[in-house]
């Protein structure tokens, strides 16, 4: 993909939060319009304006560190048809806003290596940012130890916290004795952007850990800048999202939490780089790629606003689901190829779909067939957003506590992606490279 267009996608995550800042302001716009009848409704309103309401505190879950090794989180899909028209955006339950998953440690792991390996290009901060750094810390390390009780434990009131899923003891002893945001990243597994509103009244990015953006490099090219220098080319920006973003990031409060997910297609399961987007213009997946190797890039993201700094949290939570794993599901192999090929232009180039559309479109007309053949749906049958979206049909036949583990198409991708980081990393620092001269 071109660097203009793999540069720009990297704020709020390859391919999903830019275009879902735009669809955010939307949906909230709507829903402001009608807060006095959604009030009425239990769980409908996902934007509250009162700014004396704290933040909700996270319910403890008494999982040990064997749980996690086997558990799945909540199964997203979040396929949607018409798909320019819809955006939803839900009201997010504190308690999934830091989520826990089989793949935890290896992404913790992944983490310590990005940094390792290229330091303030994907985690960085400016002065003026150290307020919302250190308040950002404390409420990821708040939240994890009261979540998750088993997994994060501390004898002395968080001074000392023991992460027992890695092993490592952080130490919260004043002075740090490491950056906030190197804290945060040895706790959660999401990625984290930070907004705050300068003298001048506009919000800037100030700080952020950004192992996993999929798609770019280069936090060093964006920290400081406006939203509308980091959006300048983002469909809609100008004539949609400009005039109303800022004036909803004034009004959100720290009890406002919202969550939602966006997708992009790749055939591996790296955090850092995905193949398509090592892509250069007009490059196309290799011939040798099995369709079966196709998986969908969920980006799972929140967004609220801490209580004292008053800075914008944008979190973004990679996740992999295979199409193979998915083509029990009625719909979804129709809805993946209706959307490469008839999704807006804008959209289809953005993510890339014309690399590898042809590549698979065999494999997703024969998944289609199979589906009719076995009576999951039938040949006429409309195609639409899924009932139970954004997630898969099974998300209500299980819970917190059991996790929720494909019951036809079981999945774990841990050792697929340790190898495929291994070897991935010269694709990463020739692609770094020529990302880099072009935004220097």
């Amino acid at each position: 993909m071109i660097a203009d267009q793999v540069s720009l996608a990297y704020l709020f995550g390859a391919c999903g939060i830019i275009l879902t800042t735009y669809y955010l302001v939307q949906q909230l716009t709507i829903r402001h319009k009608a807060s006095k009848e959604a009030s009425r409704t239990p769980g409908k309103s996902s934007h509250r304006t009162d700014p004396n309401a704290p933040p909700p505190k996270p319910t403890p879950i008494y999982l040990t560190p064997e749980q996690v090794k086997n558990r799945d989180d909540r199964p997203w899909r979040p396929f949607r048809w018409p798909y320019h028209q819809t955006m939803s955006i839900f009201k997010l339950d504190i308690n999934h806003w830091l989520d826990m998953d089989k793949y935890y440690y290896e992404y913790i792991k992944e983490k310590e290596r990005v940094y390792h390996s290229y330091g303030p290009d994907n985690i960085n901060w400016l002065p003026g940012s150290e307020d919302a750094c250190l308040e950002l810390m404390e409420m990821v390390k708040e939240h994890m130890l009261l979540r998750y009780p088993l997994l994060f434990t501390s004898e002395d009131n968080g001074i000392h916290v023991k992460n027992e899923i890695t092993g490592e003891t952080l130490d919260f002893s004043e002075p740090l004795k490491l950056d906030p945001l190197i804290y945060v990243s040895k706790m959660a597994k999401e990625d984290f952007y930070i907004v705050k509103k300068d003298d001048e009244g506009v919000h800037r990015l100030v700080a952020a850990a950004v192992p996993f953006p999929g798609g770019s490099f280069g936090i060093k090219f964006k920290l400081g800048k406006t939203l509308d220098v980091i959006h300048g080319h983002v469909p809609y920006y100008t004539t949609k999202l400009r005039p109303s973003m800022e004036r909803w990031f004034g009004r959100m409060q720290p009890a406002d939490l919202i969550e939602r997910a966006s997708w992009y297609i790749s055939w591996d399961h790296k955090l850092l780089l995905n193949n398509v987007y090592a892509l250069q213009a007009g490059d196309k997946v290799p011939s040798d790629v099995e369709p079966t190797d196709f998986n969908v890039r969920v980006e799972r993201q929140t967004l609220r606003r801490l209580p004292k700094s008053k800075a914008i949290i944008f979190t973004n939570h990679p996740i992999f689901y295979s199409i193979e794993e998915m083509k029990d599901e009625p719909l979804v192999p129709s809805l993946i190829r209706k959307i490469i090929y008839e999704a807006p232009e804008g959209i289809i180039h953005y993510k890339n779909f014309e690399s590898f559309r042809d590549h698979i479109l065999p494999y997703l007309d024969s998944l289609v067939g199979r589906q009719v053949e076995n009576g999951l749906i039938k040949r006429e049958t409309p195609i639409r957003t899924l009932p139970s979206y954004p997630f898969a049909y099974f998300v209500n036949d299980s819970n917190e506590e059991k996790g929720w583990t494909n019951p036809s198409h079981p999945v774990d991708y841990r050792s697929k992606l340790q190898d495929e980081i291994k070897k991935g990393i010269s694709m990463e620092e020739e692609t770094f490279q020529r990302v880099s001269a072009t935004a220097a």
